[in-house]
C-alpha cells in the first residue's frame, strides 16, 4: 500500500467515525469531546478551540484526561448554533 493510499485510508475512517458518531449521539447523559464534535460537524481542535474562547461551556473534568459534557447542552448547541467569540473587554 502506497503512502497516498495509506492516507486516504485514514480519512475514510475518520470519516465513517464522525457520521457514526453523530449519527448515534445520545439524548442524555455525558459525552466525550470527539463525539461532540462530530456530533456538531466541526473538528476536534476547533471544538476544543472554542472551549478555550469560551463560546461551549467548560467541561465536567473526572480526572487529568477524562472531559466530558452533558449531552442537552450539546444539542442546544447544535439547535441554537455556537455562540460568536466575546470581544476582547466586551461585558457579559
Amino acid at each position: 500500500m502506497t503512502h497516498e493510499e495509506n492516507r486516504l485510508q485514514r480519512q475514510e475512517a475518520k470519516l465513517h467515525f464522525y457520521k457514526i458518531a453523530a449519527e448515534a449521539f445520545p439524548a442524555t447523559g455525558n459525552v466525550r469531546a470527539r463525539q461532540n464534535a462530530a456530533f456538531l460537524g466541526i473538528g476536534l481542535s476547533t471544538f476544543w478551540l472554542y472551549v478555550e474562547q469560551g463560546r461551549i461551556k467548560k467541561p465536567i473534568k473526572y480526572g487529568v484526561r477524562l472531559s466530558v459534557w452533558d449531552a442537552e447542552y450539546i444539542h442546544q448547541l447544535k439547535r441554537e448554533g455556537i455562540p460568536p467569540a466575546k470581544v476582547e473587554g466586551e461585558a457579559a
